[in-house]
C-alpha cells in the first residue's frame, strides 16, 4: 500500500516536472463568431520552462489565409518587433497572455488564426497549433407582417427578428428602443397590437463572452397625424359657420334699422 502511494507521488511530480520544462499555447476556443464592423478577441494563453530564467524576445500572430508554414515566417497580422498599427491590436503581456484583438471586423479576416512566440533560449519556440477559427457575419434585423398591409397602422401585428448566422452556443440578443433597454429577450420581438407609441428605432444586439454586434430598425405607425387634422379642419369649419352667422346677423340689424328711420 505504501508502495502504490509512493508511486502516485512521483507520477504527480513527474507530470508537474514535465509541464514545467514544456512549451504551449493554449486557446479558450476552437471557433469563436463575430460580426462584420465589431471586435471581437481570442485568449490565449502560453507557458515556456520557468525552472530557468527565460525571457520572450518576439510574439507573433498570424492567418492562416495567408500563412502557409506554421506562422515560422511572414506574413504576421500581428509582430510585436514591428510598431506598425493595424485592426489586429495585441492585448497580452510578456509572460502569459497572448489574447489578440481584432477591430473592424471583416469578412475577409475569417480563417485559422495562430499564435508563435521565440525565447531567448536556443529552440526556445512554439507555435499554437492547430490555431482558433474565425467566422465572420453579418447581423440583420428583418420584420415579418402577421397582419395589416401597406404603411404601419394601429393594431397591425408583425415581429422583429434578428438573425446572425453563426455557430456560438453561448450568445444572448438584447433589444432596445431608442436607446433604451427593453425587457423582451430572445431572437423575436413581437407586437400583437401596434399603437402610435411603439413608434421609434429598434436596435437588436448579439452578445458572447468574446463579441458583440448591433443592429437598428426604424418603425414607423402611421394614423395619428391624420386624426389631428381632422379635429383641426373640423374646428375651423365650426368658428368659420359662427362668424358668418354672427355678420348675418348684423347686416339683418342694419337693415332692420335703416326701415325703421
Amino acid at each position: 500500500m505504501k508502495m502504490l502511494h509512493l508511486a502516485l507521488i512521483l507520477l504527480s511530480l513527474s507530470d508537474v516536472l514535465t509541464q514545467d520544462s514544456d512549451y504551449g499555447v493554449k486557446y479558450a476556443d476552437d471557433q469563436i463568431c463575430a460580426v462584420r464592423g465589431f471586435s471581437v478577441s481570442i485568449p490565449c494563453s502560453y507557458y515556456y520552462p520557468t525552472s530557468n530564467p527565460i525571457q520572450v524576445k518576439q510574439k507573433l500572430w498570424c492567418s492562416m489565409n495567408s500563412n502557409t508554414d506554421k506562422c515560422q515566417n511572414p506574413p504576421y497580422v500581428y509582430n510585436s518587433a514591428s510598431n506598425t498599427k493595424s485592426d489586429f491590436e495585441f492585448t497580452g503581456d510578456d509572460k502569459s497572455n497572448c489574447t489578440l484583438l481584432i477591430h473592424n471586423v471583416q469578412f475577409n479576416y475569417s480563417g485559422e488564426y495562430r499564435f508563435r512566440f521565440i525565447t531567448d533560449v536556443t529552440g526556445g519556440m512554439l507555435t499554437g497549433d492547430p490555431g482558433v477559427t474565425l467566422q465572420v457575419t453579418d447581423l440583420k434585423v428583418s420584420l415579418i407582417r402577421l397582419s395589416g398591409n401597406g404603411t404601419f397602422k394601429p393594431e397591425d401585428s408583425l415581429n422583429l427578428k434578428c438573425d446572425v448566422n453563426c455557430t456560438q452556443s453561448s450568445s444572448q440578443f438584447v433589444w432596445s428602443k431608442n436607446n433604451e433597454l427593453l425587457p423582451e429577450s430572445g431572437a423575436v420581438l413581437h407586437f400583437p397590437a401596434l399603437t402610435l407609441r411603439d413608434s421609434g428605432n429598434y436596435t437588436c444586439t448579439w452578445k458572447t463572452n468574446r463579441t458583440s454586434g448591433s443592429e437598428t430598425f426604424s418603425l414607423q405607425v402611421e394614423g395619428g397625424n391624420l386624426k389631428l387634422q381632422r379635429k383641426m379642419r373640423v374646428k375651423v369649419k365650426r368658428k368659420q359657420r359662427r362668424v358668418h352667422a354672427e355678420l348675418q346677423e348684423q347686416d339683418d340689424a342694419v337693415i332692420y334699422s335703416a326701415v325703421n328711420i
